[in-house]
């Protein structure tokens, strides 16, 4: 098992957010914890057991961008294990943007690009889009990673999102990985174990945090009580960190976490105590 923290580029270059990133992401997706010391925040959560990233890109993410991220993370010797799409892109992606993907992980080295269903939607049915995803995955010797979904109104109809036996279904028929999404999984009303336990095969990467169900979050859809720090929502995280160890599970865990650096690190190290 690797364990890795979520970054968004704009978290590294601030002066790079978007409209999006600051009328949206900012307001109503998740806090950053980068606000003073970029360096010494990220060798607080390598001190605390964070082995890597998982780097959040931005519509405008360019090479530059990349080239600095290389080289800082590269003298901190911290690696990017995984590239996740632009949450700009939340309701279609391209075969050309999922190229761009590809491109930044191979630079950085980083072996899983993560994709959200959602974004794909019915893209997935269609042999000649998820042929050339699979030729970029051969291309550039990555692993697509699809994550789950929460229930939404926009794609409450396109239920092999969120529903857990048609999401794992289309996406082994479709040949490729699974990130599976603790919160977004309890949202929409299914056991993370379970879920694990019958898909174990398919999962490459596990976006980890816990969850509260409320009405706020399962009617109105608000981020509020949902990817919490571990130990403060209602999930069986512990039990579940003890299925991945019992099971040898070596592939990602990143937290996904919406908190301050403080609970990172302290869940950092409660996942690496059941590990070690």
């Amino acid at each position: 098992m690797k364990l890795s923290a979520w970054v968004f580029v704009t978290d590294l270059f601030p002066k790079k957010k978007t409209a999006f990133d600051k009328f949206i992401i900012d307001r109503f997706i998740r806090k950053s914890i980068f606000q003073k010391n970029t360096r010494q925040i990220l060798l607080t959560l390598k001190k605390s057991g964070v082995d890597g990233i998982e780097l959040i890109i931005s519509s405008n993410t360019n090479n530059n961008d990349i080239q600095k991220i290389q080289e800082m993370l590269s003298q901190l010797t911290i690696p990017v294990f995984s590239v996740h799409q632009s949450l700009a892109k939340m309701f279609n992606i391209s075969v050309s943007e999922v190229n761009r993907l590809c491109e930044v992980a191979n630079r950085l080295s980083a072996k899983v690009v993560v994709l959200h269903i959602n974004a794909i939607g019915d893209q997935i049915f269609d042999e000649g889009y998820t042929d050339d995803l699979k030729a970029l995955e051969k291309q550039y010797k990555i692993k697509i990673a699809i994550e789950n979904m929460p229930i939404n109104p926009l794609s409450i109809f396109k239920t092999y999102t969120w529903r857990e036996d048609e999401f794992s279904s289309v996406i082994k028929k479709s040949g490729f990985k699974i990130t599976l999404d603790s919160t977004h999984l309890a949202q929409a009303g299914y056991d993370i174990i379970d879920f694990y336990k019958k898909n174990k095969d398919q999962i490459t990467n596990i976006h980890l945090s816990d969850y509260k169900k409320s009405f706020f979050n399962t009617f109105l859809l608000l981020v509020r009580n949902t990817h919490l720090a571990l130990g403060k929502g209602e999930l069986p995280i512990k039990d579940f960190l003890q299925t991945l160890k019992e099971d040898q599970y070596n592939g990602l865990i990143t937290m996904e976490i919406n908190g301050n650096l403080e609970d990172l690190c302290k869940s950092a190290k409660f996942i690496k105590n059941i590990y070690t």
